[in-house]
């Protein structure tokens, strides 16, 4: 039995084509919005796993008086920052002027060790035990037990003794000469210019001649830090190569001042490409990669040579910085996933709710991928004016792919999520492409 169509079934379906064929053409659309989701959701965690977000490069070098270091280029992301350096050992023949944290121990396995074997010896123990006189000046004998109570590890009484010098020594006139600098550019000084630096007097009775490994050479050592230090110190080599770590635990600048308070800093000359050796210095490349530290303390900040307790200070908002990165960034993570999820179940259930639900998603990842690249600028800019030893000055900055990938990452959510709003427009009666998607935008009465 052949049934005949209704002419008025037949007007109605061409009446609908043009809404099925603009349904299909949004269903292709929306796809596409969703597998570029996924694309997006993969690139996002290469971005966040990269550590090339940020690129330092220091060109043929820049050197770092606190590390006595070459900064030639660094290279970080949201989790770990790698630093590339070159160290100029000056040779043990050559005549330069060395500063006296040349003479120290620079890796804090080394420290600790040397700390823990100094803490044994007899005359450790004898400073500990010798007897102090009442007097209002920071004594040999006052010297002597701070430097003790600091080798083996006493940090109360360390602290007790540190105060007491810098009330009776760092304070008074001559401390705040010596240490209160202008703000005017440091002076390089040329330290293979030994017979003019000694004509000149440049560094005044800062410049000392040490007998240091059988070999007798200058040292330009701070007046501050001759007074904190007791008066046969080279006789105990493990002192002399805690020396360095010692004066800076104390709270002293390895800087000296000339007469109008500016900073005079030893520059060695620039490394040869590549490293290797010059007839007065050896060039050593000091690559180093390492995971970023989310809760530094002050003992793991104090193992990097470049901070004294002024740059500990300042480390901190940059600690909440990259915390911030941190956070956002696996909220982010998760957002995106949790959208492309929805993006898909939109093609199962195509009521609108679930579009604008889905494009709401889309719309917060954005906003919080645009968190994580807000609170990098903004740590750039802090790092660079107040962390010069992450930082230095003539350093060029550079945006690594990471960045790149975030900000692709950032403009697919807020396409897809405009597409999925876009798209979400209710869809019923002689509006709707068909009777399924009309009774999927009624409205739903919840029943018990």
């Amino acid at each position: 039995m052949i049934r005949d169509v209704s002419t008025s079934t037949i007007g109605r379906d061409e009446a609908r084509r043009p809404l099925m064929e603009a349904y299909m053409f949004q269903r292709r659309v929306l796809l596409g919005c969703s597998l570029l989701m996924v694309l997006s959701l993969i690139i996002w965690i290469v971005a966040i796993s990269t550590d090339h977000w940020i690129i330092i490069s220091g060109g043929t070098g820049i050197f770092i008086p606190e590390s006595r270091r070459f900064f030639m280029s660094s290279h970080s992301g949201l989790w770990r920052h790698c630093r590339n350096s070159i160290v100029p050992n000056a040779l043990s023949n050559a005549q330069v002027v060395r500063n006296f944290s040349s003479m120290s121990y620079t890796s804090q396995t080394l420290i600790n060790d040397a700390k823990r074997n100094l803490s044994h010896m007899e005359f450790i123990r004898n400073f500990a035990a010798e007897k102090l006189d009442a007097s209002e000046n920071f004594t040999e004998a006052a010297r002597r037990h701070m430097f003790a109570h600091w080798a083996r590890g006493e940090e109360e009484e360390f602290q007790t003794y540190r105060t007491a010098f810098h009330k009776l020594v760092i304070s008074a006139e001559l401390g705040q000469h010596e240490l209160n600098a202008t703000l005017a550019k440091p002076i390089e000084i040329n330290p293979l210019d030994v017979k003019g630096i000694i004509e000149r007097k440049t560094f005044g009775t800062a410049l000392q001649k040490v007998k240091y490994n059988n070999t007798w050479s200058y040292y330009v050592i701070p007046e501050v830090a001759q007074l904190s230090i007791f008066s046969n110190w080279t006789d105990y080599p493990l002192v002399v190569r805690l020396l360095g770590t010692y004066i800076r635990d104390i709270g002293i600048p390895a800087y000296v001042l000339n007469d109008e308070r500016v900073i005079l800093i030893l520059v060695p000359p620039k490394p040869p490409k590549g490293g290797g050796q010059t007839n007065f210095y050896s060039y050593i490349p000091y690559p180093r990669c390492k995971y970023i530290d989310m809760f530094p303390n002050s003992n793991t900040l104090r193992s990097e040579p470049g901070f004294d307790d002024e740059l500990m200070v300042m480390w901190y908002p940059i600690a909440d910085y990259i915390r911030t990165q941190a956070s956002f960034a696996c909220i982010t993570l998760f957002v995106m996933s949790l959208g492309a999820v929805f993006s898909f179940y939109t093609f199962m259930n195509p009521r609108y709710m679930f579009k604008r639900l889905a494009g709401g998603i889309h719309l917060v990842a954005a906003s919080t991928a645009l968190v994580v690249l807000q609170v990098l600028f903004s740590s750039i800019d802090y790092t660079s004016t107040h962390l010069f030893y992450a930082y230095p000055d003539g350093a060029e900055l550079t945006w690594g792919y990471g960045v790149f990938l975030a900000w692709f990452t950032f403009g697919v959510n807020i396409l897809c999520g405009l597409m999925f709003l876009w798209y979400s427009g209710k869809k019923k009666g002689a509006k709707a492409p068909n009777d399924e998607l009309a009774m999927a935008d009624e409205p739903t009465i919840m029943g018990r």
